[in-house]
């Protein structure tokens, strides 16, 4: 009877085991095929729902606009929520609206000007030859002025409500953003032309005495790192690396961690323009008129172009499109990814500051030097296309005219053919990818055939008149 008992205990664990074992496969394939089917799911919403769209500057372009201004520009345009800022050598700063396209208001210093403006979050620095420093609202409303008695030769930069710029005697200055009040000073062992960065709570310039210095926000030296010649350029401060140039022609790349070298990539010049990242890829300027594309990570050069002349305006990364101007009237403009040329525009006179992206426009400034005045071009894609047949009007009844259409400036196109006699108008072709169309004329009369292109965003109309005897 025990025995019996034992039996029976040792098959009902069996089944239980095997209940389990059952259970534990079907588990497995269910959550399987959950998966699988959520992956698909989730891809299909994906697609479903992203439409890409390229977006930045296209070629080729057209002048589509301009606003004058008196004077030449101090090398640079900046831009904060649509509105444009340039100063010039008169010592007269502008604030102009780029969608409507005007002059909004115009400062003037008492004396000329050696800075474009440089941007805070609330307020507008520049300074002049004299070495005064003011400060501007976004109204062009003078708040503080302030003589600072060494020349002033670095850009200005805001952070946390200070103000940090560097002279040509070596000191670098901290002051109050509201106030002008000067809170500390370093002093450095060179001219300082590096415009300050920040990386978390340190503050970092380059300097001509070869050296990277890293400071805290009282103005206590953290670390420096030492080139091999001036460090004139702006550095990047991209996650916890920091990007540079320097005249002895090397690109750095320093840990901001124990601020030791990673890597360096020797390059053909010295390089004076601060560096961009499409978070990817480092490009920069150097002085033998190269463009570099560095992979971000390791200096490995992915690309280089030659450019029309030596530069030292900024770089412009508009979508997947890099833009460069130079001391040339070319604008030339390439892919960030192959490096590849895709476009470029004369503008018939030398550039004078750099190309700044303020969709749907590239924007840049001339200076015609007998009116000593400016212009900032606004610039934009063409939008064209081109009706064909391959017969010439008129024709008889019955015979094959084919249409084909081409188009510029769009992405992904669809055309649709019309044909419209008198007031009545048929669509003959509907929306689709094919650029063609074939007619059979049934009948004599006055025709227009026309195509409509469209894309995500553009669309336009062109036609043709065509009689049938």
């Amino acid at each position: 009877m025990i025995s019996t008992s034992i039996c029976y205990v040792k098959i009902e664990k069996s089944k239980r085991k095997m209940i389990l074992w059952l259970l534990s496969k079907r588990m497995k394939k269910f959550i399987l095929v959950f998966l699988i089917c959520f992956l698909f799911g989730f891809c299909s919403f994906f697609e479903s729902r992203t439409s890409y769209y390229p977006s930045g500057v296209f070629f080729p372009l057209y002048r589509d606009g301009e606003i004058v201004y008196k004077g030449e520009i101090i090398d640079l345009v900046e831009k904060m929520d649509g509105q444009v800022y340039l100063s010039t050598r008169k010592g007269l700063v502008y604030c102009l609206d780029g969608l409507k396209r005007k002059i909004n208001w115009t400062f003037e210093a008492s004396v000329p000007l050696l800075s474009p403006p440089f941007l805070g979050l609330e307020n507008i620095y520049v300074y002049d030859e004299s070495y005064t420093l003011y400060c501007l609202d976004k109204e062009g409303t003078l708040i503080w002025k302030k003589n600072v008695k060494d020349r002033v030769v670095s850009g200005i930069a805001e952070f946390k409500k200070r103000i940090y710029f560097g002279t040509e005697e070596g000191s670098f200055f901290s002051l109050n953003a509201s106030s002008g009040e000067e809170i500390w000073r370093f002093q450095a062992g060179g001219a300082i032309r590096s415009t300050p960065v920040f990386a978390g709570s340190k503050i970092i310039f380059g300097c001509d005495d070869f050296i990277l210095y890293v400071l805290t926000e009282k103005g206590n030296l953290i670390d420096k790192f030492k080139a091999e010649d001036k460090i004139q350029s702006t550095p990047l401060v991209e996650k916890k690396y920091l990007y540079f140039g320097a005249d002895d022609h090397y690109f750095y790349c320093v840990n901001l961690n124990n601020v030791k070298k990673k890597w360096k990539v020797k390059t053909g010049g010295k390089i004076f323009t601060p560096p961009v990242t499409d978070g990817k890829r480092i490009l920069f300027l150097s002085w033998n008129n190269v463009l570099y594309c560095l992979n971000r990570r390791n200096g490995d050069i992915l690309w280089w172009q030659i450019i029309p002349s030596r530069s030292f305006y900024h770089l412009e990364i508009s979508g997947e499109r890099i833009v460069v101007s130079s001391l040339s009237s070319l604008l030339v403009c390439f892919d960030i990814k192959t490096g590849e040329k895709v476009g470029d525009y004369d503008t018939g006179l030398e550039v004078k500051s750099n190309p700044l992206w303020l969709d749907p426009c590239l924007l840049i400034s001339l200076y015609n030097e007998e009116k000593d005045e400016g212009k900032l071009v606004f610039l934009k894609k063409i939008l064209k296309i081109t009706l064909k047949s391959n017969k010439k009007s008129p024709q008889d009844v019955g015979k094959e005219i084919v249409f084909t259409v081409s188009a510029i400036g769009f992405y992904e196109e669809k055309y649709e053919f019309y044909l419209k006699e008198g007031e009545n108008k048929e669509i003959v072709q509907e929306k689709s990818e094919k650029n063609s169309w074939v007619w059979f004329p049934e009948k004599e009369g006055n025709y227009i055939v026309g195509v409509e292109v469209v894309d995500e965003k553009e669309s336009k109309t062109v036609k043709i008149p065509f009689v049938i005897k």
